[in-house]
Order: C-alpha cells, then sequence, then structure tokens
C-alpha cells in the first residue's frame, strides 16, 4: 500500500454526513493540546465514507510566524461484525494507518496495515534511525475490540464501548489499544509503547458539569475522556504524561 492512498481518501469523501441522534458530528474541531514543553493546536477530523472511519489528526506549533506540523496521523478503520457465540457484535475494525513525527527535526515514519489472512498488523518503519527502519509481521492478541490510539474516541464509540460502559454500573470494558505512533511513541512518552498491542480498559466515571467523563486504563497509566451527552469529544486528561487537551481558551483542572 502506498504512503499516499490514505491521503487521497480525504479528496473523494463528501463535506457533509447524515447526523444521527446521539451520534457524534463529523467533521474539524480544533482543540488546544498541552504539555510540559507548552502549548500547541491539536486539529482532528474524521469523516465516514460508506462502512470505513477515516480520522486525521495534526499537531500544530502556532508560536513562531508560520504554522509548523509536529505529528500527523492518518488512521483508517472500517465497521463490521464478528460472531460471539450465536450472535454478531457490530465492531470497528483497525484496518491501516500513517503517522510522522519531527524528532530534533528530522522526520519518523510508520505505516501499518491490516493483513487478514495472517491475523497480524504490516509495519513499515522509516526513520534517521537503523533500528526503526524496514518492514515486520506483528500478530493481533485474542480480543474482540480493538482501537488505534489516535482514534481512541470515535473507536469506543463505534464499538458501543462508552454506551454500555455507561449502563454497565460502572464495570470495565475491555479492549486492546493498538499504538499507532509505535514505536516512536516511546521517545515521546514514558512507560508506554513498549509493544504495538495494549490492554486496556473504559469505565464510565460519572456525569460533571453536564459532561460525561470516563477513564481509560492503559498499561497501568489513567487518561480521562469527557464528552457530549451526543459523544462529542470534548477535553482529555492523561496527568501522568502532563497532557491536557480542551477547546481552545478552556483548561483542565488536575482533580478532575
Amino acid at each position: 500500500m502506498k504512503s499516499s492512498v490514505l491521503f487521497l481518501l480525504f479528496l473523494f469523501m463528501g463535506c457533509s454526513s447524515r447526523l444521527l441522534q446521539g451520534e457524534p458530528r463529523l467533521g474539524k474541531t480544533t482543540f488546544s493540546y498541552v504539555d510540559e514543553s507548552g502549548t500547541f493546536s491539536l486539529l482532528r477530523e474524521s469523516k465516514l465514507l460508506g462502512q470505513k472511519l477515516v480520522t486525521r489528526n495534526q499537531l500544530i506549533d502556532k508560536k513562531d510566524s508560520g504554522a509548523k506540523v509536529l505529528e500527523k496521523s492518518v488512521l483508517l478503520s472500517r465497521i463490521g461484525s464478528i460472531k460471539v457465540k450465536n450472535k454478531r457484535l457490530v465492531t470497528l475494525r483497525p484496518e491501516a494507518s500513517e503517522y510522522t513525527v519531527w524528532i530534533e527535526g528530522k522526520k519518523y515514519f510508520s505505516q501499518m496495515h491490516l493483513n487478514p489472512s495472517k491475523k497480524t498488523m504490516s509495519l513499515t518503519l522509516n526513520s534517521p534511525e537503523a533500528k526503526w527502519n524496514g518492514t515486520s509481521e506483528i500478530s493481533f492478541p485474542k480480543g474482540k475490540y480493538f482501537c488505534f490510539f489516535n482514534q481512541m474516541p470515535e473507536c469506543l464509540f463505534r464499538n458501543y464501548l462508552l454506551s454500555n460502559s455507561k449502563n454497565s454500573d460502572g464495570r470495565k470494558m475491555d479492549f486492546y489499544v493498538i499504538w499507532d505512533n509505535y514505536p516512536y511513541i516511546t521517545d515521546l512518552l514514558t512507560a508506554v509503547g513498549a509493544k504495538l498491542f495494549a490492554p486496556a480498559s473504559v469505565k464510565f466515571d460519572g456525569e460533571y458539569d453536564n459532561l460525561l467523563r470516563y477513564i481509560v486504563e492503559i498499561e497501568n497509566q489513567v487518561i480521562l475522556y469527557q464528552f457530549t451527552k451526543s459523544f462529542d469529544l470534548v477535553k482529555v486528561a492523561w496527568i501522568s504524561q502532563g497532557i491536557t487537551i480542551a477547546p481552545p481558551g478552556q483548561e483542565i483542572a488536575e482533580d478532575e
């Protein structure tokens, strides 16, 4: 699969989508992204092309006279179903991703695509470091639900994990995170991303200030996600990494 395939999908996708009641809006949203190095702009965009969900993220530094892209990703997943016992469950199946990050001015690129026959994710790396170059096949662990990390809000919704956990009296819903920024995440964040797949869970934590709050646990770390009642993403707090995401001009209190 050529590296331009995912980006070209956007050229053929309509700018509007039928909006169903209780379903998050599609399109573009801009957030403020804050970490220990400063405040940046995070542009997120999600669109549907038939049964394909495409999510695009760009982390942009606007401190200087021009806008500089620091990270970007495109995630492609397909809405489908899996058979469990005598019934079928609707799922969102990750199929392909592209991720680019600039570290100390150098470009690091990764590309993944699903290999259904082998039940693997094919990974291609291109970077300035020999250890992060070449191709490999990584087997999927046994599980029902898988989400690209940078497509987490959309994936949790499409897999019904948000609605089901909200109606389960605080019970955790298990799934697997696919670190689409693997393996470069190990240089960007602390104590996560050593393996492509990471077991995770999501739990509804209540309603605060008219927003639905969920706790996602990944590799012994907690990320707080807040949504509207239609499951539009509003805020994210990853306190152990010093990362907050919120509408421009707003901040997330650490005690939330």
